[in-house]
């Protein structure tokens, strides 16, 4: 019997706008009425996967940053696991050496030492009026310096602008990877970017470890994704999804390949697990 969904954010949950569906909020509230806890598990900054629980209207269980930050609900965190402040510099004099963009974040800022509005898309609130993103934004010639006045901890660093960057994107990864991956946990969510954070975070660790707290055995888990960093949730739980957008890498390691992420995918994910309840009732 499953009883916790872990669900991916962009291109999962979300349409290609960066928003969420009337038919996926109904489908999360289906799920949780049936006794299946969804838990949002985004590389998105905290402040924006609380953004979208409130906008669903169940306050349930989160994982933020791939991984570094666990809450039990919006205001109540169980555990976080930050980059520590020697990766964190060495990952910011590689990004100067080498003139890569980048941002990283705390548990509700984006900092960044250049603001390239483009890359806040998926973060915009429509909103008429007062803050229209769901993190705040700092931008500074040295980011770092306020992250340490704040006596805050990085949770995630993206190296973005890979694609258009001198380099290449393939010989600009390879440099970013040749250096961190022994180090650190390198992923990616989408194309041009690099996401880094510590080397024993990804989603799949953070699930258990919040699944552990809330006494949900490991195969007791279904999960769904697109990317890269869906990866070791999806090789490793009892059931998985990869939506139809998703790369090549998870379809082959889910156990199913759902609608895309514009054709609401995720009702039919939500549909399997309600069947394969009534199929496997817990003893």
């Amino acid at each position: 019997m499953i009883k916790l969904f872990a669900i991916d954010m962009d291109g999962t949950l979300l349409n290609s706008n960066s928003d969420i569906s009337e038919k996926n909020i109904e489908a999360i509230k289906e799920l949780n009425q049936a006794g299946i806890k969804t838990v949002l598990t985004s590389g998105r900054v905290s402040s924006s996967v609380d953004y979208f629980n409130k906008k669903i209207g169940i306050d349930n269980p989160m994982v933020a940053n791939n991984g570094a930050v666990i809450k039990l609900s919006n205001d109540e965190v169980l555990a976080t696991h930050p980059l520590d402040d020697d990766e964190l510099v060495n990952l910011l004099e590689f990004c100067d050496e080498n003139e890569f963009s980048f941002n990283f974040y705390d548990s509700n800022t984006f900092y960044t030492n250049r603001l390239i509005i483009e890359r806040l898309n998926h973060l915009k609130i429509q909103s008429d009026y007062g803050m229209n993103y769901q993190c705040d934004i700092y931008v500074s010639s040295n980011p770092y310096k306020e992250l340490k006045r704040r006596k805050h901890m990085a949770n995630k660093m993206l190296i973005s602008g890979l694609d258009s960057h001198p380099y290449g994107q393939e010989k600009a990864v390879k440099i970013i990877e040749d250096r961190f991956l022994d180090e650190l946990y390198v992923t990616s969510s989408g194309f041009g970017f690099i996401e880094i954070m510590h080397k024993n975070v990804d989603k799949w660790s953070s699930i258990l470890e919040l699944a552990a707290f809330l006494g949900i055995n490991s195969n007791e888990i279904a999960t769904i994704g697109d990317s890269f960093n869906d990866l070791p949730m999806i090789e490793n739980s009892e059931i998985s999804f990869a939506m139809g957008n998703a790369n090549e890498s998870v379809k082959n390691a889910a156990s199913h390949v759902v609608l895309d992420n514009d054709s609401n995918g995720f009702v039919n994910a939500k549909d399997i697990i309600i069947n394969y309840n009534k199929e496997n009732p817990s003893v």
